[in-house]
């Protein structure tokens, strides 16, 4: 009797948030301000997203309890979130929440289900309904930072190659804007997020973003600590009227050197990470092949006397 009732909420609840989502969209689509803003933030990749005059308190307890917090705003915190993993639509926010709640409501649906198919009770009702909800929820949320995780590591593994190609350009002759566009070009077999985030921070300087501003927003977009000191030191470099290819050269040797530092690390982890499977799994196994005959030998001579 209870399943009903809960399925019953969900659904309601799913719902109304969805309601409530849409008229703030529409809301936000009658003002022509916001709609002439969020094109420019669209068209130049920017990491914001205007949802209208309203205060985002719906946006900002998703981002609370979706795991994108602490943030001044629970807005830019999804919406930052959502970029670091590769996805700048502005519709991207409202995807995410929206499969949040099809998801808290459809997995308990689905094990319902198959609870009534099989006609056999899948444990308490209640309290599986409720687990399946909270980790249909969450869902998406882990889909997210595996893809964030999965794309810092791709931008961390080829920057170090993308700083010598720069270094070559700069010091071909070519200027920084210029430099940034032919590197994004090159990485694009290499690594893709790599690429597009190089090519993006070229369209900003050339609709008039300063370099300052594009270099920090590549920072913001990436989230991968490499980025933030390669973009501090270009920012400095700029301040002071060094040497871009010395400096450039100089940071290079510097990430090369913390990639080998990196791939020693995980070579040293190596042994420790072996350590559980060859106690617990293969070290019985081998035991039971050598010992097993010689156990089996030894109790035939005892039996026998």
């Amino acid at each position: 009797m209870m399943i009903p009732v809960l399925m019953s909420l969900l659904i309601f609840a799913a719902v109304s948030v969805a309601a409530y989502a849409i008229h703030v969209r529409v809301a936000a689509d009658k003002n022509p301000v916001t709609v002439r803003l969020r094109e420019l933030r669209t068209s130049r990749g920017s990491a914001a997203v205007s949802y209208g005059a309203r205060p985002p308190l719906f946006l900002k307890l998703v981002a609370t309890i979706g795991g994108f917090m602490p943030a001044s705003d629970g807005r830019d915190a999804l919406r930052s979130g959502l970029v670091r993993a590769g996805y700048r639509s502005a519709e991207a926010p409202l995807v995410f929440m929206g499969s949040k709640l099809l998801l808290a409501a459809a997995v308990p649906l689905m094990w319902s289900g198959v609870s009534y198919v099989t006609a056999r009770p899948l444990g308490s009702a209640l309290s599986w309904s409720v687990l399946l909800a909270v980790a249909g929820f969450y869902m998406p949320t882990w889909f997210i930072a595996l893809r964030q995780r999965q794309r810092r590591d791709e931008i961390q593994a080829a920057l170090p190659d993308s700083l010598d190609l720069m270094v070559v350009c700069v010091e071909a002759g070519l200027g920084m804007g210029a430099a940034i566009q032919r590197v994004g070009n090159e990485m694009a077999l290499a690594s893709k997020a790599l690429s597009g985030e190089l090519l993006l921070v070229n369209q900003e300087m050339q609709t008039g973003v300063s370099r300052t501003d594009a270099l920090r927003n590549l920072a913001e977009r990436t989230g991968v600590d490499d980025i933030y000191a390669l973009v501090a030191m270009l920012i400095q470099t700029d301040k002071l009227g060094t040497s871009v290819a010395q400096s450039l050269r100089s940071h290079a040797e510097s990430m090369r050197t913390k990639r080998r530092q990196r791939a020693e690390q995980l070579a040293r982890k190596a042994s420790i990470k072996l350590a559980f499977p060859l106690v617990f799994l293969i070290f019985p196994a081998l035991l039971v092949v050598i010992l097993g005959p010689a156990g089996i030998q030894l109790m035939k001579a005892l039996v026998a006397d």
